[in-house]
């Protein structure tokens, strides 16, 4: 492969690093090292829907759910860094209410002193009695995944789920929130498979805004996100994006650490299968693996204008801020 070359220059990569720094929220990108701030520990590699946008079919299911004794070896891990992780979400590839000990897990989070505890959840198993068992287990954060509000889009999207079910268990969930735990935020996503300028995104936004205005509280957050191309992996006949390169550094290679069900470390969400294979919990530590040479390859290539040199990161802007339909939301509603 032989990719595009570009003058980068020291002062903006250091520009671009100093911003990674501020939202990676440390005070070097070397006090970075010390631990992982923020995880997504997937439980759970088995999905009750098949979204068309989603490479649930390819995933390897060989080990479908999270052994006890690896997820007590991350929790154990974890307890003694608390007071410097800030967010952990409890979900990946897979749906994780189809996980019946997600209870238990989300409270043995709690009780070492997570911040905050989230899930993200289709919602079609979202029940009265699991939303009160959430809640009272004391769930920071729950994120709501529905790409649209009416029947006939919904049901195109979410393959397999019933619509009525859905929002039934999303409307009690907020109910239920308010009266259990009201600090608990509900973070309502979808995904846009328009360009933010198309009328038929613009069309889509304001129906959205309006169905989830009366649930809604001041503290909780309804956003889309832009489909993406799983790095690279996964095309969706008129959908899917394509990407130029591009050669600023990612902020998760600071921030964030994922684990599959099987204990393997990915480079990032969209790594959906592990293939980087940045290290293994079931044989070695969390810290071992963060401050491990192959995390430090992908950094040094981050910082460096040479992240297109990995498949998976080549063209990848998910986690700009600058390409973030929430923040061009919220700008839109407070300029309007």
């Amino acid at each position: 492969m032989i990719y595009e070359k570009i003058d980068v220059t020291e002062t903006t990569l250091n520009k671009e690093l100093e911003d990674i720094r501020r939202r990676a929220d440390v005070d070097s990108l070397q006090d970075a090292l010390y631990f992982p701030k923020y995880f997504q520990i997937e439980t759970i590699r088995i999905c009750n829907a098949h979204c068309p946008f989603c490479p649930v079919d390819e995933w390897d299911k060989s080990v479908p759910l999270m052994a006890d004794n690896l997820f007590d070896k991350i929790v154990e891990e974890m307890s003694d860094y608390s007071d410097w992780i800030e967010f952990l979400a409890l979900q990946r590839a897979g749906e994780p209410l189809l996980d019946k000990k997600i209870v238990k897990r989300v409270k043995k989070l709690k009780d070492i002193g997570i911040k905050r505890v989230s899930i993200s959840t289709n919602a079609s198993r979202l029940f009265e009695k699991k939303s009160i068992e959430l809640l009272e287990a004391g769930l920071d954060e729950i994120m709501l995944s529905i790409d649209a509000v009416d029947k006939e889009n919904y049901e195109k999207t979410r393959v397999g789920l019933n619509y009525n079910d859905v929002i039934a268990n999303i409307r009690g969930f907020f109910k239920l929130r308010d009266q259990i735990n009201p600090n608990c935020v509900i973070r309502v996503r979808g995904v846009s498979f328009y360009d933010i300028n198309n009328i038929q995104h613009q069309e889509a936004l304001k129906k959205w805004e309006n169905f989830w205005g009366e649930l809604r509280k001041d503290t909780d957050r309804i956003y889309m996100k832009k489909a993406h191309n799983w790095g690279n992996q996964k095309e969706w006949e008129g959908h899917t994006p394509s990407y130029g390169n591009v050669f600023h550094p990612c902020v998760l290679p600071w921030s964030t650490m994922h684990v599959t069900a099987m204990g393997i470390v990915p480079l990032c969400p969209q790594d959906f299968d592990g293939v980087a294979n940045l290290g293994d919990i079931n044989t070695q530590s969390i810290a071992e693996v963060w401050r491990g040479e192959k995390w430090q390859k992908v950094r040094e290539q981050h910082s460096t204008g040479r992240r297109n040199e990995i498949s998976l990161c080549r063209g990848c802007r998910l986690f700009d801020l600058d390409n973030n339909l929430e923040n061009w939301q919220q700008k839109r509603l407070s300029d309007s």
